[in-house]
Parts: structure tokens; sequence; C-alpha cells
């Protein structure tokens, strides 16, 4: 007992260490959702209104139309407070969340499988998880809803002797639903198959049953109430006191979901061949979700997913039925494949809460080969220490370099909104003639910006304007190609290069 809460404390330790080493830096540059939840949570700390007016809203409005999910926002806006507005109080709920879930992971396993030995191989696999690690160290909405439903699976299976704890459960579920969109496909679908089941084999009575139920809508009717006016076209918004149920005019979301599409069966189809990719090969071309070589739990992984669904498929054989903690399992992996399907064109992101299911088989499947041979099961572990002592090296090195550089992270505008405001100009003027919505909420993340005057320019023109123009009062920021910065450097003007992105000004 002592050498496995040694071996437990170790694994532990190692989870921190990789997580906070460098943080909240190790991804300098910010994703333009991070920022958008950023400014909202600062609004929200700041006024208790997002950045549109809407008070306590429980679903955001995100670049003008239906957008992201409240729940990490009001985690943020609550680090706002304390530390203020900060890389670190946007980045700091995913971090700490990722650690809690370290050891609500370890002793969940421990319940299903009703081993020590098994429940330290899965925290190992999960503490060195690309997929856990690189979640844990940004910020956005969706990489909370995991964690969530971990925690409340696990007081639900606490719950089962506990009926406190049950009843708990059903609120934490409740706040699940504020965690992603996608919640609303899945969550209630998951207590029904579980209420059913628990219900039939008599571990909790009906009135129990409607106690949870009750709950359950309780917390979630506001979310619920939400996606029933979007769902409807009821264009109403709903007041509780200062909390805002919203109607959205512009809803792109249902463009994402196979029941909205134009062509059901081509779409399942595809849709099918994508969860597979995602599955097997743990790559979505989004380098901030996996990378291609490691991927989200090391392809090794599946291969013990298998042998570990083999072997409970063969005990339900040879005793006829599955114990209650296997089937709430087999029923979170399922209900999360089924997510896979109906989500358009899935990626690893937006098919997060499979993982924590495919984790646990991955540690099960390993302790069923330490328990034929003890030398192979080492191997394996020996094994899976060396790739991820290669893949922590590649995220301190060259890792961060990618991502600052890709998709919708800041490549370096952020450093360079931060040096124009430094030189505390009475306005800033920025080039947006690509129109893209980000660049402002970027330069809104800048509370120093919010008091000085700040300008869009949209066009070529305006930028040959604006530098003939230029006084001593204003700063310019604008991208490379837009002006050559060989013919701004005379005596008149200093330029600041910021990769992508050049600060003039007298």
């Amino acid at each position: 007992m002592k050498k496995e809460k040694i071996l437990f404390w170790i694994i532990i330790l190692i989870g921190i260490i990789v997580r906070i080493y460098g943080w909240p830096n190790v991804i300098s540059e910010v994703n333009c959702d991070e920022i958008m939840t950023a400014i909202n949570a600062n609004a929200i700390a700041e006024t208790g209104k997002d950045i549109y007016g809407t008070s306590f809203p429980v679903y955001l409005e995100a670049w003008r139309v239906f957008g992201q999910s409240v729940f990490l926002m009001y985690c943020i806006a609550i680090c706002i407070k304390i530390f203020g507005i900060s890389l670190i109080a946007v980045r700091l709920p995913m971090l700490l969340i990722s650690i809690i879930s370290l050891f609500v992971f370890y002793d969940l396993c421990k319940r299903i499988f009703k081993s020590e030995k098994i429940a330290l191989i899965s925290l190992f696999v999960l503490t060195i998880s690309p997929w856990h690690i690189l979640q844990s160290i940004w910020s956005i909405d969706c990489n909370m809803f995991p964690h969530m439903l971990l925690i409340s699976i696990y007081v639900l299976y606490r719950g089962l002797d506990n009926k406190k704890l049950l009843y708990l459960s059903m609120i934490l579920f409740g706040i699940t639903m504020y965690t992603y969109g996608e919640a609303i496909y899945i969550v209630p679908f998951l207590l029904l198959i579980i209420g059913i089941y628990l219900l039939k084999k008599k571990e909790i009575s009906i009135k129990q049953l409607v106690i949870c139920i009750i709950l359950y809508l309780l917390v979630s009717l506001p979310i619920l109430t939400m996606f029933f006016l979007n769902g409807f076209g009821i264009d109403k918004n709903i007041s509780i006191g200062p909390i805002t149920i919203q109607y959205f005019k512009d809803n792109v979301r249902t463009g994402d979901m196979l029941f909205f599409s134009d062509n059901i069966g081509s779409t399942l189809l595809n849709n099918i061949k994508c969860l597979f990719k995602t599955i097997f090969m743990q790559y979505d071309n989004l380098e901030w979700n996996a990378t291609k070589e490691y991927g989200t739990i090391y392809l090794t992984s599946i291969i013990f997913v298998i042998i570990a669904i083999a072997n409970i498929i063969k005990t339900k054989k040879k005793d006829g039925k599955l114990s209650k903690e296997k089937f709430i399992l087999i029923s979170w992996l399922i209900i999360s494949l089924f997510l896979g399907i109906i989500i358009n064109d899935v990626n690893i992101n937006r098919l997060n809460i499979v993982w924590y299911p495919l984790i646990l088989l991955t540690g099960y499947g390993i302790s069923l080969l330490f328990e034929k041979n003890k030398i192979i099961g080492k191997i394996i572990i020996i094994i899976y220490s060396i790739i991820f002592i290669t893949f922590a090296i590649y995220l301190n090195t060259e890792y961060g370099n990618i991502i600052d550089m890709s998709g919708c992270f800041s490549k370096n505008y952020l450093k360079a909104i931060k040096y124009a405001d430094s030189l505390s100009k009475e306005e800033l003027i920025y080039s947006n003639t690509t129109k893209d919505g980000s660049l402002e909420v970027y330069i809104k993340f800048q509370t120093t910006v919010d008091k000085q005057k700040y300008t869009e320019i949209t066009d070529n023109n305006e930028i040959l304007e604006n530098i003939d123009t230029l006084s001593e009062n204003q700063v310019l920021l604008i991208k490379n190609e837009e002006y050559s910065s060989d013919k701004l450097i005379d005596n008149n003007y200093k330029v600041e290069k910021f990769n992508n992105y050049l600060v003039v000004y007298k």
C-alpha cells in the first residue's frame, strides 16, 4: 500500500510539473476565441454585462453570432476580479481544473475497476497524455466540457452509495450544460440511459429519480430554454433577475450538426469517416489539439482500448451481466461516439469527451497484459515513458513557435498592440483590409487601449493616406505586405517589426 501511495504522488507530481512548466507562455500567442472569452469575462467582471451589453448571459454572443458557452467565461471573470486581466487570469481556470481532474480520474478509475494497480496505470496514461497536457495550457470554452462531465460522473458513482452525492451530481450535470453547446445533445440522453438502468437494477427508487430530474432541470432550465428559443426561432429574450436568456438572430452553429444538413445520408457517412480518423489517427490538422507525431493519447493506445473492450465483452458473456460501474463507463464511451457522428467534420476538441473513457480503457488494457506477463507490462510502461519524455522536450522547445504562427492564434499581433499601446499615443489606427473581426477583439484585450481612441481602416488607400498624414499623437498598426518598411524609414518615422506586423509612428 505504501508503494502505491508513493507511485501515486510521483505520477501526480510529474503531471503538475509538465503542466505548469513555462505556463502560461508555452503558447505565448493567444487564440481569437480565447480572447473573445477573455474580453467578455473582463466586461462581466467590471459591469455584470458582456461586451454587447447583455446582463449575465446563459450563452455568449461572440463575433455578433450565436457563439460561445459561458462556464469558462464566468470562471475567467472570477480570476480577473482577483488578479486583473492578464494571460494568467485567462488560462488559470483550465490549468486548475486539469490538475484537479488527475485526482478525480484516479479515484474514479479505482472505483470502476476496484483495483489500485489499474487506477495507477490509467492515471499514468492520463498524466502523460498529449491531449490532456495541451488543453490545460490555454483556454477555449469546449475544453471545459470533458472535465465537468468527468467530475459529474465521478460524483454520480459516489452517489450510488451516498444519496446526497447523487443529488449533488445532478447539480453538476446541470452546470455541465453550460460548458459546451453540444452538451444539449449528449448529457440528457446519458442521464436517461443511466437513470433507466439504475432504476431497473433497483439502485435508486422512483422518488430518488424524480428528485434527480427536478434538480437537473432546475440548474439546466435557463440553457435548455435558450436552446428552445433559438431552435424554434422564437425571437424573444427572457430575463430571470439579472440573468438573460437570449435569442440570437444570427445562428451559425446549427450548420455544425448532422440534423440540420441538406443531405443527411452523405453527411452521416462523412461524419463516421471523420470519427474513425479522429480516434485512430488522433490528428485533425489543428496543432493546438494534437501533433501528428504524438496524437492525443499516443497512437499505440488504441490497441489497449481494443484489448480492454474485448475483455469486458468476454466477462459479460461469462458472468451474464455487466457491473453498474462498467455499464456507466461503456455508456459514457458510446454516447461520446454518438456525439462524434452527429457533429459534422468532427475534430479533436469537439470530440473531447471521448478521451477520458478511452484513457480509462487504455489503462485497463495495459493492466490486463501486466497480469499475463509483468515483463511485457513493464516494457510497455518504459516505452510510454520514453515517448512522453520526447513529447515534453518538443512541447517546451519547438511546439510553442509552431502554435504561435498557426491558425487562429495572434501571430505576434498582440505583441504589436502592446508595443503600440506602450507609446501612449492618443489614437491607435489599425489596418483591417481582410475585415477580420478578431483584430478588434485583440485590441480590446489591452485594457489601456480602451481608454484611448482607436480607428479601423479597411483598404490600402486609407493606409497610404494615414501614413502621409500621421501625426505625433497617432500610431499606425499595419501588416508587412501592406506597405514596405523601407519606404517608411526616414527621419520622420520609426518602424518596429513584429513578424507579420509593423508599428509605425513619428
